[in-house]
């Protein structure tokens, strides 16, 4: 049945200036599988978004929505991308798949037209997470984390209405959509994955540090706390090192490097912003402890990815986290730095818990390979659509 399947992903929402995220990463990633199964992929998105992809090895079939080079405001972008999408032809037949990768509108709203008009056609949502409350939401400004809330919520109606399949990326998710008044029996789960033969080919970098943190540089993701962690840690023990790995918004990137200025943690904290895979996992494969203290996780790939190159892992602790990491990660009560740097000093002091958490961490890794994560996601494809 897959040899005749058509795919058409919706991956319009692709922001170069919030670096790759975590659905961009899940993907690309199963999309390259799935054409391995004579999986006919075609990606509705920008240029940007056709850069990344075929950066990261997507050879798929690509339909352009706007060619700009930078984001200046995302919003007339998206606003951009949804009214050309609306506007594209497509040649649907019966049992082509409509696949939206996010619940942001660009990639929600032109399936949702597309289904309304092609009743024939299936279409699959992957929903990550869901927004919390705007008042409490860190690393934007109450407007931005309202419209975000509000927007997702315009999402979930259309989503609710038409979808045929809603996969989610961990049970919480499902859950919350549950109790949102969606069709239990429409949700799946299939989680996010790594690439377990990649991280293996992967040489530890010449660099060493002692911890080391991958992500996007965003405040939701805890930057700034790394800053009031180490001020805790250097006072114990003043030569623990840290890497800071990760692109996005170049004033954060600033901001950042000023702050460990300010703090004179210039010895202790190397803020190296993006690097391609092969030198981030290299240094990560030269590192002891992942420190990830993001407030906000679908899943947590970059903590995963971590735990592929034999790191255990100190984060904040997350409900999803329970859920997804039940060994192999520290969890931390959410704020505490102190808390959060004496488990750090603990792991890196103990070298029986330090095996210990490492072990746990490649036997959680082991679980979540990308190749099965993408049969399983071709196998809800095919029994819910056909």
């Amino acid at each position: 049945m897959s040899s005749r399947l058509k795919l058409i992903a919706f991956l319009n929402s692709h922001s170069a200036r919030a670096g790759m995220s975590g659905g961009d990463i899940r993907f690309i990633e199963i999309a390259k599988r799935l054409m391995r199964k004579n999986v006919e992929v075609w990606v509705v998105t920008s240029k940007l978004g056709k850069e990344m992809c075929e950066k990261y090895g997507l050879k798929a079939k690509y339909v352009i929505t706007t060619t700009e080079d930078e984001i200046k405001s995302v919003t007339c972008t998206y606003l951009k991308r949804i009214i050309r999408a609306l506007f594209l032809k497509f040649e649907l037949r019966k049992g082509d798949i409509l696949y939206s990768t996010s619940d942001f509108l660009p990639d929600v709203l032109p399936a949702f037209i597309l289904k309304l008009r092609n009743k024939d056609v299936g279409w699959i949502q992957v929903i990550h997470h869901l927004y919390g409350n705007p008042l409490r939401r860190r690393g934007k400004n109450f407007l931005v984390n309202l419209i975000g809330f509000l927007s997702q919520r315009v999402s979930f109606a259309m989503i609710k209405r038409e979808a045929d399949l809603i996969i989610a990326v961990n049970p919480l998710v499902k859950w919350q959509l549950v109790r949102l008044g969606f069709n239990a029996s429409k949700i799946r789960v299939n989680y996010n994955g790594v690439d377990l033969m990649k991280m293996e080919s992967i040489k530890p970098s010449d660099k060493k540090y002692d911890c080391v943190f991958l992500g996007r540089l965003n405040v939701s993701k805890g930057i700034f706390d790394l800053i009031k962690i180490w001020k805790v840690i250097v006072k114990k023990n003043p030569s623990i090192t840290l890497a800071i790995i990760g692109g996005g918004d170049k004033s954060l990137e600033y901001a950042l490097r000023n702050r460990v200025e300010e703090e004179k943690l210039e010895n202790n904290i190397n803020v190296l912003g993006f690097l391609d895979d092969e030198q981030a996992f290299g240094i990560l494969k030269s590192c002891k402890v992942f420190v990830f203290p993001s407030y906000e996780e679908g899943f947590g790939i970059a903590a995963l990815e971590a735990m592929a190159c034999e790191l255990s892992v100190v984060a904040w602790d997350l409900p999803v986290y329970r859920e997804v990491f039940p060994k192999g990660m520290i969890r931390v009560p959410l704020g505490d730095a102190k808390k959060f740097a004496d488990e750090i000093l603990r792991l890196l002091n103990d070298p029986e818990l330090y095996e210990k958490m490492r072990d746990d961490a490649i036997e959680t890794a082991s679980k979540y390979d990308w190749n099965k994560i993408a049969e399983k996601e071709l196998e809800l494809i095919e029994r819910f659509i056909y």
